[in-house]
């Protein structure tokens, strides 16, 4: 049988250390689920500068060709950086299905997204026009 394979799509920018320790336990939530993570930006930034924009955009665009052979996104977090809405319209545009979590693994749900205080309006409108799984 085939695992299911999951994007993560979490922050990286910004508290880089925080945000690569909370990638790194929402791999561990999703392989403890019975998916096979992808998380891309665990991987890059170990060769590729995030600090240089050609190189960035390289990470990202690596990131997005593995997103092609992911069953789901995930996202993880409250809010979308840059990065991540980019890779959420690649994910729209690929008809890949998306599911939301908070930092801490709880599951938020489209359904009463509009008053989950655990995320900004910003967030909603980010993922308004999602395929939700």
């Amino acid at each position: 049988m085939m695992m299911k394979k999951v994007f993560i799509c979490s922050p990286y920018r910004g508290d880089v250390e925080r945000n690569v320790a909370l990638a790194k336990a929402h791999a561990r939530f999703a392989a403890r689920c019975g998916y096979c993570p992808v998380v891309p930006h665990l991987m890059y930034p170990q060769f590729l500068k995030d600090s240089d924009p050609d190189e960035r955009i390289l990470g990202i665009t690596l990131g997005v060709e593995l997103m092609k052979i992911c069953d789901e996104v995930w996202i993880f977090g409250s809010t979308i950086s840059n990065g991540m809405a980019f890779e959420l319209e690649h994910a729209s545009k690929l008809g890949i299905p998306v599911r939301l979590y908070s930092d801490d693994g709880s599951r938020i749900y489209p359904e009463t997204m509009m008053i989950d205080d655990r995320i900004t309006d910003a967030f909603r409108q980010a993922v308004y026009k999602l395929r939700f799984a």
